[in-house]
């Protein structure tokens, strides 16, 4: 059967003759209750290959026009207009493709009850009922049994009960390259559902329509998510332990004594006689041609304080190695550097401290 939505029928289109026929003389009685009047008849098809068939006895191409495109931009619902010799109709649907099938049954529809109405009614002799039922040899365009469009459903679902949204995941593909099977995990919290197809997107499909079917009964209140495994919960609370001590922890301020001695260092260092520190206020640090790390270790020997380098193994978000350098100062301070390579990304680290320390030096 076709599963899709009710199509738009845009009546004032249609103009049926008492014989019901299309222009080119094409009518219904051309089509006997076994479907044998349309060349190649199948038990089913599709709306666009049966309207198409039942056209073309008679040299009659369908002709589809795009009216509009209503809706969200990530959501848009398609009209399509098919129009066969004097019938016309409207369909719609979430792609291009539905709105044809959609247009293409409505015009069917249109022809089947205008055969059952003409003047001489079927071949059968004009009995109530004698038309041949096309709509049983209608199938979705899918093919998969499925009605409506189980996805978007499914994503409203989710939205109206303020859930997750669900996750598609492609989890396996077998068979041969002509005949692939895919597979396809729908998940919503800890609810998991698998659908198979010929396609991705039959999968996808029957996957929102496992969950849909999951869901339907499940009171609001309940999320589709189960309760904490053991590993989970032995994880939470080792972390809720480590930071239980925050929430009391109060945060270490500057003393009065401090002050001082961050200010008296900072004043040594800037009336500091070392030949470096005087060298640092006088050079430019964007000479390529300085080497910052043997510069940074000269003046900290000049002023008795430590360099260490801190490399970090984790790249930059640039694909860049990365580093920190700590003088041991008073406060402490970190520079940071990146570079291609380690010693680059130290050299740059250094280059910084160099600004830092001719800041804090300047007279």
């Amino acid at each position: 059967m076709y599963h899709q939505p009710p199509p738009n029928v845009d009546s004032g289109a249609i103009e049926v003759g008492a014989d019901a026929s299309l222009t080119g003389g094409l009518c219904m009685d051309e089509v006997d209750e076994n479907g044998t009047g349309i060349p190649g008849a199948l038990p089913s098809k599709t709306p666009v290959s049966l309207l198409q068939e039942l056209c073309m006895r008679r040299g009659i191409s369908p002709k589809y026009d795009l009216l509009q495109i209503e809706g969200a931009v990530h959501e848009p619902t398609f009209v399509y207009r098919v129009t066969v010799g004097e019938f016309a109709a409207n369909g719609s649907g979430q792609s291009k493709k539905k709105a044809k099938h959609a247009a293409a049954k409505a015009v069917l529809d249109i022809i089947i009850q205008g055969g059952g109405a003409g003047a001489g009614g079927p071949s059968s002799g004009g009995a109530p009922g004698a038309a041949p039922e096309l709509s049983t040899q209608i199938v979705s365009p899918y093919d998969d049994g499925i009605p409506g469009n189980p996805v978007g459903s499914l994503q409203e679902l989710c939205m109206a009960r303020r859930w997750p949204p669900p996750t598609y995941e492609l989890t396996s593909e077998e068979g041969f390259p002509h005949e692939r099977t895919f597979s396809i995990a729908c998940t919503i919290g800890n609810t998991r559902e698998i659908g198979t197809g010929k396609s991705k997107k039959l999968a996808k499909r029957q996957a929102a329509f496992k969950m849909s079917q999951r869901l339907k009964d499940q009171p609001v209140e309940q999320p589709p998510v189960t309760v904490l495994t053991d590993d989970d919960e032995e994880i939470a609370q080792k972390l809720a332990a480590r930071y239980s001590g925050l929430k009391d922890s109060k945060v270490l301020s500057l003393t009065t004594s401090d002050s001082r001695k961050v200010s008296h260092f900072h004043k040594n260092l800037k009336q500091a006689p070392g030949k470096k520190l005087q060298e640092l206020q006088t050079i430019s640090l964007s000479s390529l041609s300085l080497n910052f790390v043997q510069m940074l270790q000269d003046i900290a020997q000049e002023a008795n304080f430590v360099v260490t380098y801190v490399d970090i193994e984790e790249l930059s978000v640039s694909g860049q190695h990365q580093c920190l350098v700590q003088l041991s100062t008073l406060p402490v301070a970190v520079c940071y550097g990146t570079g291609t390579s380690v010693k680059e990304a130290q050299a740059t680290a250094a280059h910084n401290a160099l600004e830092y320390l001719m800041i804090m030096t300047k007279k």
